[in-house]
């Protein structure tokens, strides 16, 4: 499959022949999406609400530095509450309520959700539909509860797309 650069056309990845069949897909290399995210931010909001799913981006941190309108919709926040703020915070999770907070706790070692932003970002490697368990706290008491999530590496950014999410089985 070739993919290229919605914006410049430039090709993303060396290509990979599928048959005689020449698939091609679209996504933004880095260039472009610095550009994007340097001058026009807002359009860059505009851009991911197009996007159905649930978005987050995430910097080299952890730390949120947006989300779309269906993001929002789902976690139940606004961005003022989302932007700047640590994950394991923006998603509620039980373990970034302790002392040393999202990202410094024993539990943050085992976290999928984590694991698989830091692996996109170092190896630049996307992740697909992963299922990931999560303790977050609710307005009904803590719950375990299932993501599936995909990962694309912009820049020095993660594109995080929360595909579903479920209550997961009892601890």
């Amino acid at each position: 499959m070739k993919r290229i650069c919605a914006w410049c056309k430039k090709e993303l990845l060396p290509r990979e022949e599928l048959g005689t069949e020449r698939e091609v897909t679209h996504g933004i290399c880095s260039k472009c999406a610095v550009q994007l995210t340097r001058d026009v931010p807002k359009s860059l909001r505009n851009l991911l609400s197009l996007i159905s799913e649930p978005v987050l981006i995430v910097d080299s941190q952890g730390v949120v530095k947006t989300a779309n309108t269906s993001g929002q919709k789902l976690l139940g926040k606004d961005l003022v509450d989302i932007e700047n703020y640590p994950g394991g915070d923006v998603i509620e999770c039980t373990f970034a309520s302790l002392p040393d907070g999202c990202g410094r706790t024993e539990h943050c070692k085992t976290c999928a959700i984590r694991n698989i932003v830091l692996d996109t970002l170092a190896h630049g490697r996307g992740y697909k539909n992963v299922p990931a368990f999560q303790n977050i706290s609710t307005p009904n008491g803590d719950r375990l509860m299932r993501f599936y999530i995909s990962t694309e590496k912009i820049d020095d950014q993660i594109l995080l797309r929360i595909d579903d999410v479920t209550e997961g089985f009892a601890a």
